[in-house]
């Protein structure tokens, strides 16, 4: 047989004792200092990497800690086993020679079913927004709109802490807009979900992780920040760790005023001579106003084994947006036939409020552990508008036509009961069982009130809405993982029992849904030599329709477009394949991933023909189904000691099928792709640079097609005060190229569209200090190959 030659030990820290798992393992020629091989800790700290007979010296390193270097390593027939026992390594706070300033940038760790980043360390996060941040993960993109896209689908699940939260609200797209980046420590992008996830999100989970230390002593971070258009905030992190008892607080405040603005071109094939055959549409808006939100709580160390966690939010924003639309209707000859101009003053105000308790016990053995949660959430949203509408022949001659008053009441109240227990079994065996129940109600109240000749305002019959919306989830999951040798497996089943009721008053309808469903997730990854590994896995996913999908009313402040929800709609299903390749060399990275999904009882958004008022309806169906077949590449290479470069690219076909009622075909078929290149300039000790460039290409869909969009951003960062504040200016969309741009097609209808959310470019200026904490640091261009195996 084969001799093997082996280098084995296991990686601690040094101020806990406790295992540490992912640290890099680099081998290294000891003649050249040529990179031979690496890999990762596992779980209990461990390392095995098998090597050829030779001279080599290894490197060891972890995130936030010292390096270890250990040399003068032989290996040939007589000494085919070098075992270095417990190798131990220093926080980087007690051993501060370590720390080389470097490029910051975003961080990515694999693995076995996510992805990890942390998103700290790209200079243009720095006094941005949660969406803001999101907009710079590879993978994922925010629409005008703010919603959010993976891999080009907005079916996806955000989570805060790895459950809903109060921070996302009953609106995740304003929602995110309004929570400050600042408080996010790591984004975890979860394509393929296993058995322990919620199965809801088609394109997987965004699961965002909050900041919360639990040093001892005193410490945390200070933030403001100032920018153009109006974007001012502040924000502080504390920590304080006192022997069984460790308390954290985060407070934000931020205010905004974003300036938009829309165009729409409408084209009537079939109008007669008498009859508008063109409309154009200007809109002019500007969102804004102040949210304030807090979250503190404390971990409680009953014992070595034993914690309990409180945490309670609240969060509060008050906006005033306010819109003008103008519609110039013109006739075959291009003769204007009218003018309309509809002023919307809209005011609105939102209320999160969270509270949660965990309690962990952890058994004889670390990975023997029971978990529970509980959690409770009440969303309260008020939206008031006053709307004026002008009409006239021109706009010189337009008379006050109409006043109305919209009032939109959302509530949301849900109750979360959670509880998670791990077996272990031989060595690195683990066996899991779980238990989630999610009880939610939502309520809206939609009035509109229109004047009438007297100035009194009478209420809109047809525009007046209450609907109240039940939902119960009750999901169990079992999981067996192992590792045998370089392979490591994971299967698991989800049981999901599913009740919704919901109630329309003014139509007295009811409506019941019952289903269970299953929902299995496997996952396979084989580990190669120099830290490279091959990853298979499988889940399947249901998206349920959101709230707003189903509410019967969602907007009037266009009374020519209306977007409303369909009370029938049903879930979409979605069974979903991912093949991927981790790549490591001395100075670079290279990820690449296959993807394949295919859905079920689609549910796309329809636009109905326009009616004799010249008013479309876009609602939502269930009409067919949908394949995508997709390639992402992720790339990250030190070319210089000063320069990184990292990069991304999606590219998918996706092809939907479907007919709504016996004639409306919505067949689509799409080759796109999305980018991102970031780069990383280090200028000195002190001073870096970034700049980022984003591409989404054009977009077929089953009624028009999607055009290209692209962004470039710029960041600058100056560390003070012996490293412990940071100055960064950052400019978002220096071109002012990010607008949403379609057309949609129909018999009847023709439109282009561009919409812009916030106009660009838009400047930021932002100054952190961290009080007894050290700035994250990595190491770059070194001949130990920079960052690690699973950093990109």
């Amino acid at each position: 047989m084969a001799q093997n030659f082996t280098i084995t030990g296991k990686v601690t820290d040094k101020a806990t004792g406790n295992p540490l798992e992912f640290a890099n393992v680099a081998i290294f020629q000891e003649q050249d200092s040529s990179l031979v091989t690496g890999g990762i800790t596992e779980a209990d700290g461990s390392f095995r990497i098998e090597v050829s007979p030779g001279n080599y010296y290894v490197r060891i390193q972890f995130v936030t800690y010292g390096a270890r270097i250990l040399s003068g390593i032989e290996i040939n027939k007589s000494n085919p086993v070098q075992d270095f026992g417990e190798i131990i390594l220093v926080p980087q706070d007690a051993e501060l020679e370590e720390v080389v300033v470097q490029a910051e940038r975003t961080q990515m760790q694999l693995q076995l079913d996510k992805k990890v980043y942390n998103v700290g360390k790209d200079l243009s996060n720095l006094g941005g927004s949660a969406s803001d941040l999101l907009a710079n993960l590879p993978s994922v993109s925010v629409d005008v709109e703010g919603n959010v896209e993976l891999r080009g689908s907005t079916s996806v699940k955000v989570l805060i802490d790895g459950k809903p939260s109060g921070l996302v609200g009953l609106s995740s797209t304003d929602a995110l807009r309004q929570m400050q980046g600042n408080m996010i420590e790591t984004v975890e992008i979860i394509t393929n979900p296993s058995a322990r996830y919620d199965a809801e999100g088609m394109a997987g989970i965004i699961n965002i992780i909050l900041k919360k230390d639990q040093k001892k002593g005193v410490n945390g971070s200070f933030q403001i920040n100032t920018g153009w258009p109006h974007n001012h905030g502040a924000s502080v992190n504390m920590n304080l760790r006192r022997n069984w008892v460790n308390f954290f607080i985060n407070y934000g405040i931020d205010y905004r005023k974003a300036p938009g603005t829309g165009e729409t071109l409408q084209r009537f094939p079939e109008a007669e001579a008498d009859e508008v055959a063109r409309t154009d549409q200007y809109t002019d808006r500007v969102r804004g106003g102040i949210s304030n939100s807090v979250r503190f709580g404390s971990d409680f160390f009953l014992n070595d084994k034993t914690s309990i966690t409180t945490a309670f939010l609240y969060r509060y924003s008050d906006e005033l947006n306010e819109s003008a639309i103008s519609f110039e209707d013109f006739n075959l000859d291009d003769d204007l036939l009218d003018y309309t101009l509809r002023e919307d003053d809209e005011e609105e105000g939102d209320e999160n409020l969270e509270y949660s308790v965990n309690f962990s016990r952890t058994f004889s053995s670390k990975d023997h552990k029971l978990t529970a949660d509980f959690q409770y959430q009440s969303n309260n949203e008020i939206e008031q508008s006053n709307i004026l509408q002008s009409n006239g022949a021109t706009r010189a001659t337009m008379v006050e036509e109409l006043q109305q008053k919209v009032r939109n009441d959302e509530g949301e109240n849900r109750l979360m009961l959670q509880s998670d227990y791990i077996h272990p079994f031989g060595e690195k065996g683990k066996f899991e069982l779980g238990y989630r129940s999610t009880i939610r109600n939502v309520k809206n109240n939609y009035t509109v009130d229109e004047a009438d000749e007297t100035g009194a305002y009478m209420p809109v019959d047809t525009f007046t809405i209450a609907f109240d919306y039940n939902e119960r989830v009750h999901a169990f999951y079992g999981i067996i993982s192992d590792e045998l040798e370089k392979i490591s497996w994971q299967v698991g089943l989800r049981s999901e029992t599913t009740n919704i009721s919901s109630e329309l008053e003014e139509q007295n309808r009811n409506l019941n849904w019952n289903y269970t469903n299953l929902f299995p997730s496997a996952f396979f990854t084989y580990k190669l030599l120099s830290g490279n590994q091959v990853q298979l896995s499988y889940s399947r996913r249901i998206e349920r329709p959101r709230f707003r999908e189903l509410s019967p009313m969602t907007s009037f402040s266009n009374n020519r477009r209306f977007r409303v929800g369909n009370p029938n709609l049903q879930p979409e299903f979605t069974d979903s394949y991912e093949l991927g390749f981790l790549q490591n060399m001395s100075n670079s990275s290279i990820y690449y991933g296959v993807y394949y999904r295919y859905t079920d009882q689609l549910i796309q958004r329809v636009t109905l023909p326009p009616n004799e008022l010249l008013q479309t309806v876009t609602i939502p169906y269930n009409a067919g189904i949908s394949r995508a077949v997709g390639v992402e590449v992720n790339v990250s290479q030190d070319f210089t000691e000063w320069y990184r470069l990292s990069g991304n690219v999606n590219f998918y076909r996706q092809e939907s099928n479907g007919v709504l009622g016996d004639t409306l075909r919505l067949d689509a078929k799409a080759v796109t792709l999305s980018s991102r290149i970031n780069n990383n300039f280090t200028l000195s000790d002190r001073l870096t640079a970034q700049m980022n460039f984003w591409y989404r290409a054009p977009e077929q869909r089953a009624q028009g097609r999607r055009l290209s969009m692209s962004s470039l951003d710029l960041g600058l960062s100056y560390d003070v005060f012996n490293n412990n504040g940071t100055i960064s200016l950052n400019v978002r969309d220096l071109f002012n190229t990010r607008k949403y741009r379609y057309t949609t097609e129909l018999a009847t209808l023709v439109e282009d569209n561009v919409w812009q959310w916030r106009k660009g470019p838009t400047f930021n200026l932002a100054f952190v200090y961290r009080l007894n904490q050290k700035k994250q640091r990595e190491r770059g261009g070194d001949r130990d190959g920079g960052d690690g195996d699973f950093d990109m």
